[in-house]
């Protein structure tokens, strides 16, 4: 989970340790651009970390306000694999998750040329703290990841439940994964799907607000 944009960003070591390898190969092949495709997943409502009093909120709204953002907060193996096997200009579908109605909200792209490690990991007063991390030897990587686009609607996880062309989609098989790689049709089928909206109407299902953002086209 990225951090609050109100708070200031934390400092990585002086000295950044270059990512280990993969643990396991990515899921789908790149496209004819070589880029690949994946879902990650973010909060848009207020919610207080009990640890550290910091607000986790971080929609998409705020992302299309800071150049990019450490995706931060990620503590589970197979997630961080999955980011591990992120190359700069790979595209993100931007999930709202934890609200009343989840679903993709926008398009984002990595923007690091390789994971850093998560500074959170340190820090004894985050909720994402892990004692057994050093600076020497991180255990937990995120990648920067910036703002692209805003779909024209909000394309909802029901929705694409209720859709047979995404039954096997990681996001619904696996709803829990908050990084998960994404095959080309789907995304492409998401872009399709999101078309049907008229890009004004319905503006509180994006959780944020959404005016001046840029629309894919």
């Amino acid at each position: 989970m990225p951090r609050n944009p109100k708070k200031p960003a934390r400092k990585l070591p002086s000295s950044i340790p270059l990512p280990p390898l993969p643990s396991k190969p990515p899921v789908f092949p790149k496209d004819s651009n070589g880029v690949r495709y994946w879902l990650i997943k973010t909060e848009p409502l207020s919610r207080i970390d009990p640890r550290s009093g910091n607000d986790v909120k971080f929609s998409l709204e705020d992302l299309s306000k800071v150049d990019r953002e450490p995706w931060t907060g990620v503590r589970n193996y197979e997630a961080k694999n999955n980011m591990l096997n992120m190359a700069k200009d790979d595209v993100c579908l931007v999930y709202h998750s934890n609200c009343p109605n989840p679903g993709i909200v926008g398009v984002s792209r990595i923007a690091s040329d390789h994971c850093k490690p998560d500074p959170l990991q340190y820090d004894r007063k985050s909720g994402y703290f892990d004692a057994k991390s050093t600076k020497e030897t991180p255990r937990w990587w995120c990648p920067d990841v910036s703002f692209a686009c805003r779909l024209r609607r909000k394309v909802s996880l029901a929705e694409l439940k209720d859709n047979p062309d995404f039954k096997e989609m990681s996001l619904v098989k696996r709803g829990r994964l908050s990084v998960s790689p994404v095959r080309e049709s789907e995304f492409k089928a998401i872009l399709k799907i999101q078309e049907e909206g008229d890009g004004e109407e319905g503006e509180v299902e994006f959780d944020c607000n959404v005016k001046g953002m840029r629309i894919h086209d």
